[in-house]
């Protein structure tokens, strides 16, 4: 996933790993990330691999970092629910481009979604909300088509868009007047709108060890759009991420 609320290439990453397998899943590996939406640096994060799901109930990083929730099907292939879990914060240290403008705080977070899966297609529409005053939510939409399935082999490509309202764009890409006069880079202050704020897409390579191990392996690209892409604290809008992750399913 891979956030934001979360830092959107590893909300996009770790949401992208479930998809390709749909079992109940346990494993983890490491993902390579920019340091923050709009760096030109990269740092490498523990990457959770997990699904479970007991009727309406769910425990998943299917939307982004772990979760729960409940959901269900309305009709073939259609399912909509609702979700709670956490996101990423982010540190000023990580860059001294960021150096004065404070920490964004990890925090709680909850949502809807819904997600349709006919055949080889998938694709999901989720809105995610911080429960942390001022930091707004983001709409997600994705969608993937399983380009080959055959014998211990499984690979998707995939895109996506999201949208963030006024508050999450100005938690995440805004400079106040305050932190401008404390940007250690000079950074002059900076409010975006609501509106578009990145593009990704991947592909995703699941490989079948045995009939419970697998091996799945993420590569991406996102681009930071409209007034995301503007923010003085953007270095690059345009940069890679992936993974490569083990996990068992039971």
């Amino acid at each position: 996933m891979i956030q934001d609320p979360r830092s959107l290439c590893l909300c996009f990453l770790l949401g992208a790993m479930q998809p390709a397998v749909g079992q109940d899943l346990v494993g983890g590996g490491i993902a390579v990330i920019p340091a923050y939406p709009g760096a030109d640096s990269y740092r490498v994060l523990p990457a959770p691999i997990l699904n479970f799901q007991r009727g309406p109930f769910f425990i998943s990083n299917s939307q982004g970092l772990p979760g729960l929730g409940l959901k269900t099907e309305i009709a073939p292939g259609l399912s909509v629910g609702v979700r709670a879990g956490f996101g990423l914060g982010r540190k000023e240290s990580r860059s001294d481009r960021l150096s004065g403008l404070g920490d964004i705080d990890a925090h709680a977070q909850y949502g809807v979604f819904a997600d349709w899966a006919p055949g080889r297609w998938r694709a999901s529409l989720a809105y995610t909300q911080a429960a942390k005053s001022g930091y707004g939510g983001t709409l997600a939409v994705r969608g993937s088509y399983a380009i080959w399935q055959g014998g211990k082999h499984d690979v998707q490509v995939g895109a996506g868009l999201e949208w963030g309202n006024r508050d999450h764009m100005q938690t995440w890409f805004g400079v106040t007047p305050e932190q401008s006069a404390h940007s250690g880079a000079g950074l002059a202050s900076y409010r975006p709108s609501s509106g578009l704020r990145s593009g990704s897409a991947f592909a995703l390579w699941t490989y079948r060890l045995d009939q419970r191990w697998r091996v799945v392996t993420l590569l991406g690209v996102q681009s930071l759009m409209g007034d995301a892409a503007d923010s003085p604290i953007v270095e690059r809008k345009t940069a890679a991420f992936g993974s490569v992750g083990l996990a068992y399913s039971f």
